[in-house]
């Protein structure tokens, strides 16, 4: 399965908060490195964070960022799939079919 068919979840072991605009997330299970407890995005990123709900494909994620932001399909999916990738990386999200 391609990932843009993939669901993205986030994963139950956070807490976050919106603060000022943007997404802060604290994990609170297995203890990270050093530097890497606390993670925040930008606006953009924060938008991305909100539509991770386990409903939404990243295929859906990615039309509404471009629906909602002044963006290119592939500058998009490039970024979207990045981001997404990082956080599946800090096991931030996972991802179901």
């Amino acid at each position: 399965m391609e990932l843009l068919d993939k669901i993205p979840k986030k994963n139950k072991g956070l807490a976050w908060r919106i603060i000022d605009g943007e997404v802060v997330v604290i994990p609170l299970e297995a203890q990270p490195k050093e530097g890497e407890k606390l993670t925040s995005f930008n606006e953009t990123a924060s938008r991305i964070w909100e539509l991770i709900d386990g409903k939404n494909s990243v295929e859906e994620i990615i039309k509404k960022i471009i629906d909602e932001y002044d963006v290119e399909l592939k500058e998009a999916r490039s970024q979207v799939k990045n981001f997404l990738d990082n956080l599946s990386q800090k096991k931030l999200i996972d991802f179901q079919a």
